[in-house]
């Protein structure tokens, strides 16, 4: 019983490792937004990883690709990339509102995100590593945002 216990807590640990929750201040909203980050088996800093970028729909949140769809682990091991699930808020359309500068999405994503998430992991540092796609009110972002 011990061993099995052990080998639950160590293999929680290890998946746990690979996906995590990043907050992440935003100078320009001036807020903390979270971020799902999965990370594959295979990373390693010695090499360079894609970075797929997922945005939700109206009404989501950070978790929600995470919880909808749990095959994603499996997808950063497969294809041998990072996937990031940032947090859009549930009406943001992923623009910068010209009114209210809780709202200022686009820069969020396109600037500072991939700003700390080339900075804390070994990414492939040019559109050329970049992917951004999205559900509903995220594929409209991801097509307005198209880095």
């Amino acid at each position: 019983m011990k061993n099995i216990l052990l080998f639950l807590l160590i293999s929680t640990s290890i998946f746990a490792q690979k996906i995590d929750t990043l907050t992440i201040f935003s100078n320009s909203m001036q807020k903390n937004i979270k971020n799902v980050v999965i990370i594959p088996d295979a990373y390693h800093e010695s090499k360079e990883f894609p970075v797929l970028y997922l945005l939700h729909g109206a009404y989501g949140d950070y978790s929600n690709w995470i919880t909808k769809v749990p095959q994603l682990k499996e997808y950063a091991n497969q294809y041998n990339m990072i996937i990031v699930c940032p947090d859009g808020n549930p009406f943001s359309w992923y623009f910068d509102s010209p009114i209210d500068k809780k709202f200022r999405y686009e820069t969020y994503i396109s600037k500072e995100l991939i700003t700390v998430i080339d900075e804390k992991y070994t990414t492939i540092k040019s559109k050329k590593g970049r992917g951004i796609t999205g559900l509903s009110m995220g594929g409209h972002g991801a097509f307005y945002l198209a880095f």
